[in-house]
């Protein structure tokens, strides 16, 4: 199957080295290359991203490269419930993208998106990240939250992983998703 791809570091997301069928980087994540090639695409098209955890950044620096190479337009809004992996994904993300407009903030996915909703003038996001908690109760909570925030696609990592209660919930709440790119269950 051949991609077609916007830029040279887009095309390059399908090359890269990998190990236990994940990108093998200088930046520790859980993403196959096509994955990553995905949320680049997807990023490029977006001014307004929400990303539920980042871990230590793999996905944002994708991201925020995306934001680059389209013209920075929009913001890059980041949360994680620890404090550490904010850290280092603020670290990682500086050294690729330092002028990439990034909101990071530390806070449970489920409260930060409660709040988000309750402000007289919500943001709303035209992509939407989730790679969060990934059990069945938690995920179909956030689910119901993060939908009002949408203005576009949202992106469920590990949708399609047997172990996690993300499928289920997520189909829950919003049937079944609009496409599937490898472990990524999408919603247009």
């Amino acid at each position: 199957m051949t991609h077609s791809s916007i830029t040279d570091y887009h095309a390059s997301l399908l090359d890269l080295p990998i190990e236990k069928g994940v990108i093998k980087t200088d930046i520790d994540g859980w993403l196959q290359p096509i994955e990553a090639h995905y949320l680049y695409k997807c990023a490029f098209e977006s001014a307004n991203i929400l990303e539920l955890g980042p871990y230590h950044g793999l996905s944002t620096s994708i991201m925020a490269q995306a934001k680059m190479d389209s013209g920075n337009v929009g913001t890059i809004t980041t949360v994680d419930v620890f404090s550490g992996n904010i850290e280092k994904t603020k670290q990682n993300v500086e050294k690729i993208a330092p002028d990439v407009k990034i909101k990071y903030n530390v806070d449970d996915a489920i409260h930060f998106v409660v709040e988000q909703n309750s402000l007289p003038m919500p943001v709303f996001y035209d992509m939407i990240f989730i790679d969060a908690n990934h059990t069945y109760e938690w995920m179909k909570l956030l689910t119901k939250k993060v939908e009002l925030l949408s203005d576009g696609i949202m992106l469920f990592h590990d949708y399609y992983h047997r172990s996690t209660g993300v499928k289920q919930a997520v189909t829950e709440v919003l049937g079944e998703a609009d496409q599937k790119i490898a472990s990524i269950g999408v919603y247009e």
